[in-house]
């Protein structure tokens, strides 16, 4: 396959004119040449895909439910009841509408930390995709009784989940946070051994560190650390109320942080001190986390928010769209083993093309940042290719790989909100 663009742009070598033709053979990026641009794509920026390290494929539906709430009170009263009222095809619906936006808004690899019950359902659904993922079934045996399950069930769920795992779709572990998880589950995942992606929230909200079990142990980072669940194969989402010397342990484990700006701001959870785990050495991926949080699943915005915030817990001379766009693609990407990361023969072609307007494409020649002023632009509205292993799941607002709805969104809404009680 041979794709004609205007411009390519990675972090490495930032954005180059002149007209590119990129051969894609065998799931890879055969030849990039300078060639004179032609044919509908003849106007856009060949970038490589994005990728998403912490999303909840399984809340999109709960869109706009839960507001005014503070983390806890948004999980126990809103969000756990309705994950714990997906049926199949409501649990069905939610995770293609999610992946309809974040293919669209340019992404072609995802970590999902998935539902407690119904994960094979999504399991299938991605790998009929075509986008890269690592999938978990959520891990909870404390907590509420409409979703915490006791760890026998749990270890069942999770092999029925790996099995149903194939291609470009890997399972990863997944226990919820530090006070859903009892000792028992924390010794079991480790016991697990490696292989897997583990994710999960950490100092996400003030509530949640100052509970006796984390503050005892000196803050969360090291609650997970005494429970061997640190690594350079660990995500772990939120990172923002760190206890002093916990940025260091992340940085000596090679662990990851995922930003999630939105999220943070909107259920008023804090901001993460990037410019400060940064200064140690932490990995940091821009996040979405779930549409019940954020209301959108577009990676480009959160990576712009986080480089404003950034310039305001640290300062705007260290904010560089090469970082950003950096952690986006190819540290994100090293991570989940997706091979991809630049325009550049050997890569795996997971690329994405955008289609700045003319006024825009001019711009961005201009800019002194051209890749900060990239991921600044609407880019659900920008995107009009996405290709993941050679195969195009997104052209110009269809998805040839996703099967069709099996429910009406908002019928399936209804259905999540009656089963929850949530209706009222």
């Amino acid at each position: 396959m041979e794709l004609r663009t205007g411009f390519a742009m990675d972090w490495e070598s930032g954005l180059r004119r002149g007209g590119f033709r990129i051969e894609v053979e065998g799931g890879r990026i055969s030849e990039v040449a300078a060639a004179v641009p032609d044919g509908p794509y003849s106007r856009c920026i060949a970038i490589p895909g994005l990728v998403q390290p912490h999303v909840h494929l399984c809340q999109t539906l709960f869109r706009g439910t839960a507001e005014g709430r503070t983390l806890m009170e948004w999980l126990s009263e809103r969000i756990w009841p309705l994950e714990s009222a997906h049926t199949p095809d409501t649990l069905a619906t939610s995770v293609l509408v999610s992946l309809r936006e974040i293919i669209s808004s340019g992404c072609t690899a995802l970590l999902d930390v998935g539902s407690v019950e119904g994960s094979c359902t999504t399991v299938d659904i991605l790998r009929r995709s075509g986008i890269r993922a690592h999938a978990a079934n959520a891990l909870m045996d404390a907590g509420p009784a409409c979703l915490a399950r006791d760890l026998a069930w749990l270890s069942e769920e999770t092999d029925r989940v790996s099995a149903a795992c194939g291609g470009l779709v890997r399972h990863a572990l997944a226990p919820r946070f530090a006070l859903s998880c009892s000792d028992g589950l924390w010794e079991w995942v480790a016991g697990l051994g490696g292989g897997r992606i583990r994710t999960t929230h950490c100092a996400e909200s003030p509530a949640e560190v100052k509970d006796q079990a984390i503050a005892g142990e000196g803050g969360n980072v090291r609650f997970l650390q005494n429970r061997g669940f640190l690594g350079p194969s660990t995500v772990l989402a939120h990172c923002i109320h760190l206890s002093e010397g916990e940025p260091e342990i992340l940085a000596a484990t090679g662990t990851a942080a995922a930003h999630c700006p939105w999220t943070n701001l909107r259920l008023g959870s804090g901001i993460a001190d990037v410019p400060g785990l940064l200064s140690h050495g932490v990995r940091v991926l821009p996040a979405s986390d779930g549409a019940a949080c954020n209301n959108r699943l577009d990676l480009a915005s959160d990576a712009r928010l986080g480089m404003a915030l950034m310039s305001v817990t640290g300062s705007p001379a260290a904010v560089s769209g090469r970082l950003w766009l950096k952690a986006a693609t190819e540290t994100a990407g090293g991570l989940l083993g997706t091979g991809h990361g630049r325009i550049s023969e050997g890569f795996a072609a997971d690329l994405v093309l955008i289609e700045p307007s003319p006024e825009e494409a001019g711009e961005l020649e201009a800019a002194e940042d051209p890749v900060r002023f990239l991921l600044e632009l609407d880019w659900p509205s920008r995107v009009r290719l996405v290709m993941v292993d050679g195969v195009v799941l997104y052209d110009c607002g269809s998805f040839p790989t996703l099967p069709p709805l099996p429910l009406r969104i908002a019928e399936a809404r209804r259905e999540v909100l009656r089963r929850a009680g949530a209706d009222a």
